[in-house]
């Protein structure tokens, strides 16, 4: 693997593992790196030299079902413990600790699910989207850096949902021109039949969030690289917006 290919290893696991652990109520930096480093350490032992990004992508999924399962598991122990209310919902078991919560309780062991105020949970969100525009959307090439900060900038003082639909309108405008300079370059590439590039066309207007779209984009990268590899002989350039270079 070179050293590009690795690069784009770690980065998509750090942020998948980031937006993972914050679906889930995790938000402990140490914790998600602790997670960071265990998926890493299996992907690269999965991984070998010939391995190609649609390997990598099969791996990670499979990785990351994983995570999910120890996640879901972790809360479903930290409930089961004496004092936690199965009925309550998790906000409403974070509250309820947080008004109930003796000096003995402090000492007891376990996932306690946080009782944040609107601030904190609306600093979170942007949390999220921010990470996937410094990460994923630069790698994948939708945004450039200085495109990040501004979107980055844009979300300060508004609602995450009207901020995130702004950004993800914009950069699905993106990833439309990209497949569509890719489609007329390679005669369609594994997009060759009408249906398939409707379909395509509608899969990328569906996407509502940017975590949904920067999926479909790594997605849509797969079946690129794999058809490149079967159609050329060798694994291009790894970005719709990059060149694309092939073997002689």
């Amino acid at each position: 693997m070179d050293t590009d290919f690795e690069k784009l290893i770690r980065v998509n696991i750090q942020g998948r593992v980031f937006v993972t652990c914050q679906t889930r109520g995790v938000t402990d930096p140490a914790i998600i790196g602790y997670y960071v480093d265990i998926l890493e350490q299996s992907v690269s032992a999965l991984l070998t030299k010939d391995s190609t990004p649609a390997d990598f992508q099969a791996v990670l999924e499979e990785q990351l079902k994983w995570l999910e399962g120890e996640l879901d598991q972790v809360r479903s122990e930290a409930r089961a413990q004496p004092g936690a209310d199965k009925d309550l919902s998790e906000s409403e078991q974070g509250a309820e600790q947080e008004r109930h919560t003796t000096a003995g309780d402090k000492h007891e062991t376990g996932y306690v699910p946080e009782a944040k105020a609107m601030p904190e949970r609306l600093k979170d969100r942007r949390a999220i989207m921010e990470h996937l525009l410094d990460n994923d959307c630069i790698t994948l090439k939708l945004i450039t850096p200085e495109e990040a900060q501004k979107y980055k900038h844009g979300l300060l003082g508004k609602q995450p949902e009207n901020a995130e639909e702004e950004v993800v309108t914009a950069l699905r405008t993106v990833l439309h021109e990209q497949i569509r300079k890719f489609i007329r370059k390679h005669n369609g590439g594994p997009w060759a039949n009408a249906n398939k590039q409707h379909e395509l066309r509608m899969d990328i207007t569906r996407t509502k969030t940017l975590c949904s779209l920067v999926t479909l984009a790594k997605e849509l990268l797969s079946e690129r690289d794999e058809w490149l590899q079967k159609t050329k002989g060798s694994l291009t350039g790894r970005f719709f917006g990059g060149k694309v270079k092939m073997n002689k």
